[in-house]
């Protein structure tokens, strides 16, 4: 099972939240295929930051057509259904956080963009049709209806959770720093 194979990946003593093991049924049962170019899949932070102590905060499940990392950010002691998802970008740029948990961020697959880069987020979706299975299976399942765009998720996530990329530019800082 593919919640099982990200679950692996998931940093020691963090779960795979129910819902997205759910997304991972509903994706084996679909080809894989969910929205866009997303991709659900295991993988770890350890590349990105460099060591696995920083990358724990990070739960990767998911990736972009560019290399970019889908991410729960657990930049404080959190249950992992309350935890933020996040875009970690390919080159270390495009950081954002994209939901507000992982339920907020079905919706936002929902809603059908090719890549979660803050420069596809805030834009018209451009492949709405690729998550039409997706929100049918979103309604019958959580009676939840994804919005036109990404903005009130974006909004209620930038609400509730730190700036993620002020956070790693910090991160950065005291490394750079301690080297």
């Amino acid at each position: 099972m593919l919640a099982d194979t990200i679950q692996a990946k998931f940093p020691k003593g963090i779960r795979v939240p129910d819902d997205l093991r759910k997304l991972c049924d509903f994706a084996e049962e679909q080809g894989n295929s969910v929205s866009g170019c997303f991709e659900l899949g295991a993988d770890t932070a350890d590349s990105w930051f460099g060591n696995a102590e920083d990358a724990s905060r990070f739960a990767v499940f998911g990736c972009g057509p560019d290399g970019s990392l889908i991410a729960l950010w657990f930049y404080k002691e959190m249950d992992s259904a309350e935890a933020p998802v996040v875009n970690l970008g390919s080159e270390g740029d495009d950081n954002i956080v994209l939901a507000a948990n992982i339920r907020e961020f079905l919706k936002l697959l929902g809603i059908g963009y090719s890549e979660f880069g803050p420069n596809y987020v805030t834009c018209e979706p451009d492949e709405p049709d690729s998550a039409a299975d997706l929100r049918e299976w979103l309604a019958e399942e959580y009676g939840m209806e994804s919005p036109e765009t990404a903005e009130p998720i974006l909004q209620e996530a930038r609400r509730l959770h730190p700036d993620v990329d002020a956070w790693i530019e910090e991160w950065r800082q005291k490394r750079d720093e301690s080297a």
